[in-house]
């Protein structure tokens, strides 16, 4: 079984950023490195596959860049997923379904890992089963509203061949995105942010993050 491996920083690590999964949505196949953030530190490649995945990592850490106002060095940054295993692929476009037991392992690796860097000062949690989890699993926050509404619905979680991850209310996320939270075991500050491939904002997700991320911007300008 392959797994993603973490992007570990060449500087004390400031912050842990967490990614959903290690499936891409579009492949049943797992990347190298969680969210193929190795590629930023790659010159430019002229394959349009390895270009892509540049393309990605560079989304990534200016996304990082931007809600923390170019305070914190690329190479300070820690990147992982909550789940780094290949999981079962999600019907044609759904979202991959991360179990509780898949969940439990990823939860248990960022403890570890806030002990073993413990420069880390703030952990920015990317997506809406992310955070599920993290508040479920008692990482941070304890939002019993969020987490009834951010619950897998059972249709997902009984399609046998193909479960995916689809939540009781799709809008879930919007009212946990931006917030500062105090993480239950560490002293760090939990951030949820959206996921990897929706920054830039544009469209909708526009409209309806563009003042989270104000606030969190005030929250690193201060």
């Amino acid at each position: 079984m392959m797994r993603s491996k973490d992007l570990k920083p060449s500087e004390p690590a400031k912050i842990l950023v967490i990614g959903e999964d290690s499936n891409l949505q579009w492949s049943d196949k797992v990347t190298e490195v969680a969210m193929f953030a190795d590629y930023y530190f790659r010159s430019f490649p002229e394959d349009d596959g390895e270009r892509s995945r540049n393309v990605e990592a560079r989304n990534l850490f200016n996304h990082i860049a931007f809600l923390t106002l170019n305070r914190v060095k690329s190479q300070e940054i820690y990147i992982t997923n909550l789940c780094n295993d290949q999981l079962t692929p999600a019907p044609k476009g759904k979202r991959v379904l991360i179990t509780e037991e898949h969940a439990l392992r990823g939860v248990s690796h960022i403890e570890w890992l806030l002990e073993q860097y413990p420069t880390i000062e703030y952990v920015l949690a990317m997506s809406l089963q992310t955070n599920y989890w993290l508040q479920k699993l008692g990482f941070y926050g304890d939002d019993k509203k969020f987490i009834e509404e951010a619950q897998p619905r059972r249709k997902g979680l009984e399609n046998m061949s193909d479960p995916f991850y689809q939540p009781v209310n799709g809008k879930a996320f919007e009212s946990i995105c931006g917030n500062i939270y105090d993480a239950t075991n560490h002293p760090v500050k939990v951030i949820p942010i959206v996921a990897a491939k929706d920054y830039p904002l544009k469209g909708r997700n526009k409209e309806l993050f563009t003042e989270a991320y104000d606030k969190i911007r005030n929250y690193f300008r201060k």
